[in-house]
């Protein structure tokens, strides 16, 4: 009985700490900081989906993402920063999926075509 209750206290907090990771509070929601960039086109329980489209040139602010899936649906190059590191430079091709950890960062495309993805975001 001592490790059942044990597993279902560990697995709990788990739960607590990964949601608390997704929460995203108003002042970094993409939908409130860029919404020029971001637009919602999908929520449940579960998700919210938004379509994200980046012009080349331009820089967002600084926002949060919970952790999601994204699918790129065009070619096109950004310089990516990541709270407290380094500008990372990544070039996306039409048609990829990748996983992203919760994050909270500025995006800019320094490439000729607009960045155009589908995020899922986990809730």
């Amino acid at each position: 009985m001592k490790k059942l209750w044990l597993v279902l206290v560990v697995v709990g907090l788990g739960l607590l700490t990964w949601r608390r990771g997704n929460a995203i509070p108003e002042e970094l929601d993409p939908l409130k900081v860029v919404p020029e960039t971001h637009k919602l086109v999908f929520e449940n329980q579960f998700v919210r989906v938004l379509e994200v489209t980046v012009p080349p040139g331009s820089v967002e602010k600084w926002h949060k993402h919970a952790q999601r899936v994204v699918v790129d649906l065009n070619d096109f190059t950004t310089r990516s920063t990541e709270r407290g590191g380094q500008p990372k430079e990544s070039s996306r091709k039409a048609g990829s999926v990748r996983w992203s950890d919760a994050v909270i960062h500025q995006v800019e495309n320094i490439g000729k075509t607009p960045g155009h993805a589908f995020s899922i975001e986990l809730k």
